[in-house]
């Protein structure tokens, strides 16, 4: 089981510096325009992927040994475009709030452990409670940058990042049974291509027109490009570790996400830790380790 806590280490790496890397592109180019582009990039690598594992065969060894039936797959597309809801309230949460502010509160999966202690039934061991309260008290003090001045801005973007934790975390959760009916790579196929409608519908209804020849321009299409090899990676190693762990210590495991996202900023960005976020740093880790145990 090692190999699979590696993988979801791996997946809160990729997730947290794209968390980070949104910056460089933002400046210039939209969110939802962003997204779009990187999810249909990620969604043709996916939906390739997955058809040559249904057709090509090797030595008559099917690569694919998915069988899941149309009520299997029905409800794994319900559930990703019900997880892609947390996309719109993300996108709503930071036109009100700052992204240090949105980021962290959608990272507070007490609706995951929620989900998967009671629909699940998985157990909830005495070092979770230390691991959750060690991560939740890590992840905000990530958020303040003055440390004479730590609080926590509360605002209706702040109430969107809760609902887009919430969507995220609840279904986040669920995917546990997907995985087990269609394998992850036509789960992450479906839940992108989901996001990427979701976004493209989102654009449309804030009267905000994707720019489709974008897609060409040598200026963005790096940004794409980056954008998308994050989120395939991050996606697919989730997959893969929710395929064989607990969901709960892939949970405290995506925590680690949040120390990245703050490296990337210090080594890339050239921006400071101070005392609180090395704090935070310290709390996560242990969190991590707790949960290992």
């Amino acid at each position: 089981m090692l190999i699979y806590f590696i993988f979801a280490l791996i997946s809160a790496t990729s997730f947290g510096i794209s968390n980070a890397y949104w910056k460089i592109p933002h400046k210039h180019i939209k969110y939802t325009q962003l997204i779009f582009f990187r999810g249909l990039i990620a969604s043709l690598v996916f939906g390739l992927v997955w058809l040559c594992s249904i057709y090509i065969h090797f030595d008559n060894i099917k690569i694919n040994t998915y069988n899941a039936n149309l009520s299997q797959y029905l409800i794994t597309i319900l559930l990703c475009f019900i997880c892609s809801l947390g996309l719109v309230f993300f996108l709503l949460s930071i036109n009100y709030s700052k992204i240090s502010i949105s980021i962290p509160l959608t990272s507070i999966n007490i609706f995951s452990i929620l989900t998967a202690v009671w629909i699940l039934h998985e157990s909830f061991k005495t070092q979770y409670y230390f691991t959750f309260i060690l991560s939740l008290i890590g992840i905000l003090l990530l958020q303040t940058k003055n440390i004479n001045n730590f609080r926590i801005e509360w605002n209706k973007g702040a109430s969107y990042a809760i609902l887009a934790s919430f969507f995220w975390g609840v279904t986040y959760a669920l995917f546990k049974y997907p995985i087990r009916w269609v394998g992850p790579i036509a789960l992450a196929f479906l839940l992108e291509s989901a996001v990427t409608i979701t976004a493209l519908v989102w654009s449309f209804i804030m009267k905000s027109t994707i720019d489709f020849s974008d897609i060409t321009n040598p200026k963005n299409i790096k940004h794409y490009l980056m954008l998308a090899f994050l989120l395939i990676n991050g996606t697919l190693f989730f997959n893969l570790a929710l395929s064989k762990i607990s969901i709960l210590i892939l949970i405290f495991t995506g925590c680690f996400q949040m120390i990245v996202s703050v490296l990337f900023d210090v080594f890339v960005y050239k921006e400071k830790l101070n005392r609180l976020e090395f704090f935070g740093i310290t709390l996560i880790i242990a969190s991590i380790i707790i949960a290992r145990l």
